[in-house]
C-alpha cells in the first residue's frame, strides 16, 4: 500500500473532527424535541464519516463514492446545525462544512 498523500490525510482528519463534533452535539442536545432532525443528521454523520475514514485509510476503490455521499450528508448536517444558537451546534456546523469540502476534493 502506498503512503497517504496530504490531501487524503486531510480528508481523514476532517472526517474524524466531524465525527467528534457530531458526537458532542448529539450528546449535548439529545432529547431536545426541536432538534430531532439535528440528532438524526449527527447520527448519520458519525456512521458515514467513520466508514469514509476506514475506506480512505485503506485507499479503497470505493472511497470516492463514499466521499460523494459523505460530502452531501455533512453539508446537510451543517445546514441543520447552523439553525441553532448553541455554540456546540455552531462548532458542529463548522466541522461538518470542512468535512464536506475535504470529501468534495477527493472526487477530483
Amino acid at each position: 500500500m502506498k503512503p497517504l498523500n496530504s490531501e487524503l490525510q486531510q480528508c481523514i482528519d476532517d472526517c474524524n473532527a466531524c465525527i467528534t463534533a457530531a458526537r458532542i452535539c448529539l450528546d449535548q442536545h439529545l432529547g431536545e424535541p426541536d432538534m430531532k432532525q439535528c440528532h438524526q443528521f449527527c447520527l448519520d454523520c458519525i456512521a458515514l464519516c467513520t466508514a469514509c475514514v476506514q475506506l480512505l485509510a485503506s485507499q479503497s476503490n470505493y472511497s470516492k463514492r463514499v466521499c460523494a455521499i459523505c460530502a452531501d450528508l455533512c453539508k446537510a448536517c451543517a445546514d441543520e446545525c447552523a439553525k441553532f444558537d448553541s455554540e456546540i451546534c455552531q462548532q458542529c456546523a463548522t466541522k461538518c462544512n470542512l468535512c464536506a469540502e475535504s470529501c468534495q476534493k477527493m472526487l477530483a
